[in-house]
């Protein structure tokens, strides 16, 4: 999985700790955990801690999607991707193959 910060740079989730605090969240590589990366800012910590849930959300999507058809409800999600119709009318998410990115919402989509 990948994710995206609020400035576009690109981090791989599985080499990265992810923590928040203050409406900010950063990023701290396993490999140098004296280093931190912004990731995204908030102006509140209840937003910060929404986006930390979409983010969740999308990585545990993400595993339930592997075994399902590759398709999730992506209406609460700040992904990135190919989106298609279902059979309701409602946009439904398609991974395209090896393509698991999360991106950061900014402040006002929150």
């Amino acid at each position: 999985m990948r994710i995206i910060d609020q400035n576009g740079y690109d981090y791989p989730y599985e080499s990265i700790v992810i923590s928040h605090g203050d409406g900010m969240i950063y990023a701290r590589p396993v490999s140098n955990m004296e280093k931190r990366y912004f990731l995204a800012r908030y102006s509140t910590e209840e937003k910060a801690e929404k986006a930390m849930q979409k983010l969740r959300e999308c990585y545990l999507g993400i595993h339930v999607v592997e075994k399902l058809n590759d398709t999730v409800d992506c209406s609460s999600l700040s992904q990135i991707g190919i989106y298609k119709k279902n059979e309701n009318g409602d946009y439904a998410y398609k991974l395209p193959a090896g393509e698991k990115i999360f991106r950061f919402p900014q402040d006002d989509e929150l």
